[in-house]
């Protein structure tokens, strides 16, 4: 991978993952993912990113962040397949920034330095690159700050980790639709498949792979001839100040989700009269 081809790959991470060379425009609060991956250093992260999200517990920061974390996983995943070039994304370099956007605040990344994994020249070869790649991020990034993230607040991993797949399986239907040649449409399930299907568990300090899911869907809020994704865990959003279970919420009972259908195409209609 050349110079130029390194940096369109990072502006791409950029735009798509929130994922940057440097610190972003508009931030006000900055941590070391090297450091929250120590009790006392993530501990201080909770108790500034709580009150920003008005959350009545720190519960509600994991979840919340574990979300955000899932655009770095996500940059890796789509790397792996697309650009056959991983960035090397170890917790030292990796850094995270809390942005005021429009209401809330947004979590976003940057890394320090860049490097890449490129793929072995030979085919033959790429399947035991794969594996190693998605091996050490989840075994050396991601497992080490989930892990304390559950620690301090709380919140069982299972619940912490759950909050990836639902983004992973958006993306992936977003990615599937596009057009892609049928070669590369492949070598994207395939790679997805051994996330979901062949890491062991215990690489994500879990008892069962935690994107080993299956994807429920949900007739649209708006329209009845579409469908969208049931998330895989709750994200407490309920646990904020005004907060509510979202239409997707795998805690909300069908006839609820039925009333706020009616209620919502009620009130679009009479908005169009």
């Amino acid at each position: 991978m050349t110079k130029v081809q390194q940096q369109e790959q990072i502006k791409d991470f950029s735009s798509k993952f929130d994922l940057h060379p440097g610190t972003p425009e508009g931030t006000v609060y900055s941590f070391n993912a090297g450091e929250m991956a120590d009790e006392a250093g993530m501990s201080v992260f909770v108790e500034c990113y709580r009150p920003l999200i008005k959350g009545l517990d720190d519960k509600v920061a994991a979840t919340y962040f574990a979300g955000a974390f899932g655009n770095i996983a996500l940059a890796v995943q789509y790397a792996l397949t697309v650009s056959s070039a991983v960035p090397v994304v170890s917790l030292q370099k990796l850094s995270v920034h809390l942005i005021p956007a429009d209401g809330y605040w947004r979590v976003a990344f940057s890394l320090g330095e860049w490097s890449f994994e490129p793929a072995p020249a030979e085919a033959g070869q790429r399947r035991e690159w794969r594996n190693e790649q998605l091996i050490r991020f989840y075994r050396d990034t991601a497992a080490p700050l989930l892990s304390m993230l559950s620690r301090v607040t709380g919140l069982p991993g299972g619940e912490i980790w759950g909050q990836l797949p639902t983004k992973f399986n958006y993306y992936l239907e977003v990615f599937t639709s596009g057009g892609l040649p049928e070669r590369l449409l492949n070598t994207l399930q395939d790679d997805y498949r051994y996330l979901c299907e062949e890491i062991p568990a215990e690489i994500f300090g879990l008892k069962k792979n935690p994107f080993r899911v299956q994807v429920r869907k949900l007739e649209s809020l708006a329209d009845q001839d579409k469908t969208v994704n049931m998330r895989n865990r709750c994200c407490l959003y309920y646990r904020t100040e005004g907060g509510s279970y979202c239409y997707t919420c795998p805690r909300l009972k069908e006839e609820e989700r039925a009333v706020r259908r009616t209620e919502f195409r009620k009130t679009a209609s009479a908005g169009q009269a």
